[in-house]
């Protein structure tokens, strides 16, 4: 019996398994970070291991599933860019109309997150459809 206060039992468990969309997720943030952070404030070491994990369990060979993580890719890339001046803590000059006009292109980035990662679905049969409550349609 475990002490472990996180288990929800204390009968053994299986390993979840994590699904396609997620790791490719996964995947791409990690370039991301490897790419854009300085070295400082990461372990460049670590990232690669980050990196070399995700990446094997992505059969990159295969040219749909390719062309679909370098769209979560170029999707997270656009999401990280437009979150750049929060994430630096520079928004404090921002007003309240521009840090809204910035939450709503960030919403409408996310959305096409969600569909690249709808379509790893679609294409894989793994994993669980993406479904973002209170986004308006």
């Amino acid at each position: 019996m475990s002490n472990n206060p996180y288990l929800l039992s204390s009968r053994p468990m299986e390993p979840i398994v994590t699904p396609i969309p997620e790791v490719a997720d996964r995947y791409t943030i990690a370039l991301l970070k490897s790419e854009r952070l300085d070295p400082t404030e990461i372990d460049p070491d670590d990232m690669q291991r980050q990196i070399n994990y995700y990446k094997s369990g992505l059969n990159l060979d295969d040219p749909d599933l390719n062309h679909l993580v370098e769209e979560l890719y170029k999707a997270n890339s656009r999401i990280w860019d437009a979150e750049h001046d929060i994430r630096k803590g520079q928004d404090e000059d921002l007003g309240l109309e521009e840090i809204g006009r910035r939450a709503i292109h960030i919403r409408d980035l996310n959305r096409i997150r969600m569909k690249v990662k709808n379509d790893i679905i679609d294409l894989t049969g793994d994993g669980f459809r993406e479904a973002k409550m209170n986004y308006a349609k």
